[in-house]
């Protein structure tokens, strides 16, 4: 018998590294010299990831995976995004931080969404690739990407905007994506977000606020959001979202701190939940 955990944990690495150092080996060239479309997409991977299809054990791997952990994805319901379109033609600066647009590649891999356990037990990435260029918003701080509005954070975000209610606190800024959505909502009353960054809320003020859909209903308060949390008084929000990480890897204390933070009769919700739990 396979050994499931073993076999994760050899493809995640596998895909975190080519995430890291590859992601955009396959070129439309090589898909159309297979001639098999997704599935050609998906074979030129599993080589470029280290799996010998000639072997037992890997071709079962890559036949039990790779259909439910890669696939084509269509660009335009992203470029037609709400907040994309109101905001995705604005350029600025204040102080370290710049707001600008980066580019996927055709055919370039990225993270779609929260990672998912299989039916076999397998634990998988969700990864995609577009067949042509796609951009989106980005900040900049001192020259190297710190948040962005990708397809992976639109899957995580969005849908824990659609399902927030009432009086709504949002830790951490980021570039509004959540509280944009979350002001689109109609259950939604007023957000309000506790950001620490004051050079971050100013750009925000001054480049992004004027795109916001009621953006009177939205208050930003200069806090650090784990002290927000903590001395927020009793009854004053129905839903607490928290986003104030990068990535799994720096969020799983992050999370369990908030974690701690948790009262009855308020919603907490996590971004990329999921996938920490994972880690965890």
């Amino acid at each position: 018998m396979p050994d499931i955990h073993a076999e994760s944990e050899r493809l995640l690495l596998a895909v975190s590294r080519f995430l890291s150092e590859h992601p955009r080996a396959v070129t439309k060239e090589d898909v159309r010299e297979m001639g098999m479309g997704e599935e050609g997409y998906r074979l030129l991977l599993a080589a470029l990831l280290g799996l010998d299809l000639d072997r037992r054990a890997d071709y079962a791997l890559y036949r039990a995976c790779f259909g439910e952990m890669v696939c084509q994805l269509d660009p335009a319901p992203y470029e037609q995004d709400a907040y994309r379109r109101a905001v995705g033609s604005v350029r600025g600066a204040e102080g370290g931080f710049s707001l600008g647009m980066e580019e996927i590649l055709p055919m370039e891999l990225f993270v779609r969404d929260d990672m998912v356990r299989l039916a076999d037990g397998h634990v998988i990435a969700r990864l995609g690739w577009f067949d042509r260029a796609y951009t989106y918003p980005a900040l900049h701080e001192d020259g190297r990407i710190w948040m962005t509005v990708t397809p992976n954070e639109v899957n995580t975000i969005r849908p824990a905007a659609e399902n927030s209610h009432g009086r709504v606190l949002c830790c951490g800024l980021g570039l509004g994506y959540y509280a944009f959505h979350a002001l689109l909502n109609p259950a939604v009353s007023e957000v309000t977000v506790a950001e620490l960054d004051g050079g971050l809320i100013r750009l925000f003020d001054r480049l992004l606020r004027p795109r916001f859909p009621h953006a009177d209903r939205l208050r930003i308060v200069q806090a650090d959001a784990f002290d927000f949390v903590r001395n927020m008084p009793d009854g004053r929000y129905d839903t607490v979202f928290v986003d104030l990480w990068h990535d799994a890897g720096d969020g799983v204390p992050l999370y369990l701190r908030m974690k701690a933070l948790e009262r009855p009769g308020v919603r907490f919700l996590y971004w990329i939940e999921d996938t920490m739990k994972f880690y965890l």
